[in-house]
């Protein structure tokens, strides 16, 4: 031997003592779970691998057939354990099949290489570990590996192909057996590395064996020819996945159906089905054809399977131009009644549905009731039902020209919730309305109301119990805007009542029926409305505006009134941002006023609605002069505080003799606070009319506040209305002298003023004393003197008389009763000079005058006398009227003094009652001092009243009556 030979037979030795060696420690390496090189080595184990011929390889032949097999076995067992150890990950898993597959490629190649000799027997042995060791190359993907098995395995099918002399059939068969296996394999690997010529060469191959297939490798093939054409089919290689799928269905249908497996059925089916939706994508007449026919052929036998009823809907999709609904329809239909019902199911029978709806929305409508009706009913599955519903709905409300899809939504829902006894769930109810609401918002918009609220009515149907409360109001609202635009009242007011009490109290709500029945005259009903829609609106009045324009839109100015003044009141006269708050009070302010009278007649009701105006107008108006906080305030300008104070005034004047007190003072106070704010906005040259309008607005106010207190029998409220005289008679006094000082009045006006102030101070004279403010008199006393009104001192005398009644009556000291009774001397003196013609009045004056200081001042009565008597001497008008001394304020003007200038002019008589009265009285005050022996006063008032006889105008009769009298009284000094 050659030490070349020696040194390759040492080398070839050492490798298989190394080979032996690992297989020896191979299956302990297996126990361990983490032996991260076990596949490293058995790659360079396997590449060194089948062993070339030699003496020392065929010495241990025997021992390398038997670890073959025993790792072989050992493969077998650990590939049947599916399940992985516990922990492992899905990356384990799949290195735990990568390294079994390793060793059954492995333990082949040891059998290979420890087999000897290439029998027939030998070689059937190895061909069935070469191919099973080839696929499980192939379904780990193992490719590099399985090319080498069947390499290997090439050789044994050369070895099979010879037939052996006394060959049984069995071995016969087994033998072609394998020969066709190896080809399938062989196609297998060929299509997995995607080259489909060569598996198109291993098919020709098998078909040149030219011998009976057994039935379990007909179903074997026709599985592998099944799986080559479906993935064919999912590449979209159509032509060539028909080839391998007819070449699969040609494998299985030469056989009879009886003798293959139980599963060769399904097979069948599946591989008929991929035939047809081949068929299907290449789309060609002759294709269609086949698949039809196809399809027969699957009817006949698989008719009742749901892929049969699927392949003829995909077939009849197929053109979706000409589809024949009434064959969809029968295929549906078909489907419903056999399917088993689950979810899967149902989704394909929907999805179908919609399919039909694209060519036929009523056909599509029918089938859909026919599911609900005979399946879903029976199943009680409610989320079926309710999708089913929903989509019956869609289709309904989104097809154009669907006629009477109401009628027939009403007859659905109404199957429905007899056959469910429950209402659709929330979610369902609401994706049911949202579709009925977008047909009611159609028919609205094009002014079809009859068909918008029957399209409402079906919204609020009990099937949609769940919808909620703002659901159904806002349904219910719909209502009424259909009723309302066709006129039908009743119709709005019946939805109205079956709404919820939420609903009905909602402000939209209200604002609706406000709007719909202010035709109808429910007065009540609108008041109502108007109250809730003020109460609800806390911050946004925006519905209250939209009432006030509904009303002017119909022409009730009354109920725009009021809807304007709960506007106001809602926000204390305010409003809310964004609105022009004098304009506002300017527009209900003349709607009121164009409202104010009516058939001739004053309405009080509606003067006291303009007399809130003007005094919230007025809040504002002073809070505007302040520093504006807000925008609102800052709308107030001089302008508007004008026509505020302007038409207040000239509703005053206007209807002043027709208001009642009680409304015209809060007019003429609103005026005159208006006109307070304008002269701090003015210089005093700006307006010359502000004063005189102030000034008769504090006269008419103290006037009608005394009528309200003369009249007022609550004792409380009567003062509080003389405080306002006194209030109101101060500003008019306090103005009106500061026009006369600054000589801005002339003629008439002047007079005028002069003239109501002595009306003022009569009214305040008499406030005081309702009031009992006793200082207060001297003060309004001095005011009576101040522009010398003789032509008034009548009824100033009148009221002196009243008040010392008054200060009689209070028990005030002789110092108030004295000073009462010096103003009607002054009154009593003041006429005499300019008026002295008036004995009549002049006589009764003294002759009050006379008795009152009786009773505490007899000297001032005396006086009296005299003054009378003096008066009655004249005949003549007196320049220079009779001063008291000042010792008495009350002493008798002397008759010198009251005789000048007598030839100036004439003068009336004393009046003769007024003389015999005084005379009678004097005599008889003499007659009582003389009986209680007081002669001296006895005998002054005797001649005081024989003195007083002279001027009588009789003849003497008097005077010699008490001169009679006298005559018999008889002195002590006598």
């Amino acid at each position: 031997m050659t030490p070349g030979h020696s040194a390759a037979r040492t080398e070839r030795e050492k490798k298989l003592s190394a080979l032996l060696s690992f297989v020896s420690n191979l299956a302990k390496r297996f126990d361990s779970s983490r032996d991260l090189t076990l596949v490293e080595d058995l790659q360079t184990h396997i590449r060194r691998l089948p062993l070339n011929s030699s003496s020392a390889v065929t010495a241990k032949q025997d021992e390398l057939d038997r670890t073959g097999t025993e790792l072989w076995n050992l493969a077998t067992r650990l590939w049947r354990n599916e399940q992985p150890p516990n922990g492992h990950s899905k990356e384990d898993s799949k290195r735990r099949d990568h390294t079994l597959c390793l060793l059954r490629v492995f333990a082949f190649l040891l059998i290979d290489s420890g087999t000897r000799g290439r029998d027939q027997r030998s070689s059937a042995r190895l061909m069935t570990v070469a191919l099973k060791a080839a696929r499980v190359c192939i379904t780990t993907n193992e490719l590099s590996s399985a090319t080498k098995v069947l390499e290997r395995a090439a050789d044994y099918q050369e070895a099979l192909t010879k037939e052996t002399d006394g060959e049984r059939v069995e071995e016969a068969q087994r033998r072609d057996r394998l020969r066709i296996e190896y080809f399938a394999v062989r196609m297998t690997l060929a299509w997995r590395q995607d080259r489909m010529d060569t598996a198109e060469h291993m098919f020709s191959k098998s078909k040149q064996l030219n011998c009976p297939i057994a039935p379990s490798t007909a179903e074997t093939l026709a599985d592998l020819l099944f799986e080559i054409g479906k993935d064919l089919l999912k590449k979209r290689n159509y032509e060539l996945a028909v080839r391998w799928l007819e070449r699969s269905y040609d494998a299985i249908g030469e056989q009879e159906l009886e003798m293959l497996g139980p599963e060769a059925g399904e097979l069948r089916l599946s591989i008929m089905q991929s035939i047809v939706q081949a068929y299907m994508k290449l789309n060609s007449p002759q294709t269609h054809k086949k698949a039809w026919d196809m399809v027969n052929l699957l009817d006949i036998d698989y008719g009742e399977k749901l892929a049969v009823s699927l392949l003829k809907l995909e077939l009849l999709s197929a053109d979706s131009t000409t589809i024949n609904s009434s064959q969809f329809y029968s295929v549906l239909l078909q489907m419903i009644r056999s399917v088993v019902m689950n979810e899967t199911n149902f989704r394909t029978i929907m999805h179908y549905i919609h399919k039909l709806k694209d060519h036929s929305a009523a056909t599509s409508c029918k089938i859909l009731d026919d599911l609900i009706d005979i399946r879903l009913f029976s199943d009680e599955n409610k989320s079926w039902i309710e999708r089913a519903v929903i989509t019956r709905i869609w289709i309904s409300t989104t097809s154009p020209h669907f006629e009477n899809c109401l009628d027939s939504l009403k007859d659905l829902f109404d199957v429905v919730k007899q056959n469910t006894k429950y209402p659709l769930a929330a979610p369902a109810t609401h994706a049911a309305q949202t579709l009925l609401w977008k047909r009611v918002e159609a028919a609205y918009l094009q002014e079809q109301y009859a068909v918008a609220e029957s399209w409402c009515r079906v919204c609020l149907h009990p099937l949609f119990d769940k919808a909620g409360e703002l659901n159904k109001s806002k349904i219910g609202r719909k209502i009424i805007l259909c009723a309302s635009a066709r006129q039908d009242y009743a119709a709005a007011r019946e939805i109205f009542n079956k709404m919820s009490d939420t609903g009905r109290e909602e402000p939209i709500t209200r604002y609706l029926m406000y709007k719909t029945m202010l035709n109808s005259g429910e007065s009540d009903f609108i008041a109502e409305c108007l109250d809730i829609v003020c109460r609800q609106s806390s911050k946004d009045a925006t519905l209250l505006y939209a009432c006030v324009l509904e009303a002017q839109n119909v022409g009730d100015k009354q109920q725009a009134i009021l809807a304007l003044q709960k506007v106001l009141k809602k926000y204390d006269f305010s409003a809310p941002v964004g609105v022009h708050l004098p304009a506002l009070l300017r527009c209900t302010a003349r709607l009121l006023m164009v409202e104010l009278s009516k058939d001739g007649k004053l309405r009080h009701e509606i003067l006291d609605q303009l007399c809130d105006l003007f005094e919230g107008a007025c809040v504002q108006a002073k809070r505007s002069q302040r520093k504006p906080s807000t925008s609102t305030q800052q709308l107030f300008n001089s302008s508007e505080f004008e026509w505020f104070y302007k038409n207040a005034y000239n509703l005053s004047l206007k209807h002043c003799a027709e208001i009642h007190p009680s409304l015209l003072v809060r007019l003429l106070e609103t005026c005159i606070e208006f006109v307070k704010i304008l002269q701090c906005e003015h210089r005093p040259e700006d307006d010359n009319d502000l004063p005189l309008r102030l000034l008769f607005c504090d006269f008419l106010a103290a006037c009608a506040f005394a009528t309200l207190a003369r009249a007022e029998d609550n004792i409380q409220v009567c003062l509080q209305h003389y405080v306002q005289v006194r209030k109101h008679g101060q500003g008019f006094r306090h103005v009106a002298a500061e026009q006369l000082e600054a000589e801005r009045l002339r003629g008439p006006a002047k007079s005028d003023i002069i003239s109501k102030h002595f009306q003022i101070v009569k009214l305040e004279l008499e406030a005081v004393l309702k009031l009992e403010q006793w200082d207060a008199l001297n003060g309004l006393f001095e005011e009576c003197w101040k522009y010398q009104t003789p032509d008034f001192y009548e009824t100033l005398a009148d009221l002196v008389l009243v008040a010392h009644s008054c200060a009689v009556k209070a028990n005030l000291d002789g110092n108030y009763q004295s000073k009462i009774l010096s103003v009607l001397q002054k009154i009593i003196n003041l006429s005499w000079r300019v008026t002295g013609n008036d004995i009549v009045k002049l006589s009764r004056w003294i002759r009050c005058l006379f008795q009152l200081a009786l009773t505490f001042d007899e000297s001032i009565s005396m006086k009296c006398l005299d003054q009378a008597a003096h008066i009655a001497s004249c005949r003549h008008s007196v320049r220079h009227p009779i001063t008291p001394p000042k010792s008495s304020p009350l002493k008798v003007v002397g008759v010198a003094s009251i005789m000048a200038d007598e030839e100036n002019q004439s003068m009336d008589h004393y009046p003769r009652v007024e003389l015999e009265w005084l005379a009678t009285t004097s005599f008889n005050l003499a007659v009582d001092y003389y009986l209680q022996q007081d002669d001296v006063k006895a005998k002054t008032w005797a001649e005081k009243a024989l003195k007083l006889t002279d001027w009588i105008d009789d003849d003497g009769e008097m005077k010699g009556i008490l001169v009679e009298k006298h005559t018999k009284l008889q002195w002590k000094d006598e």
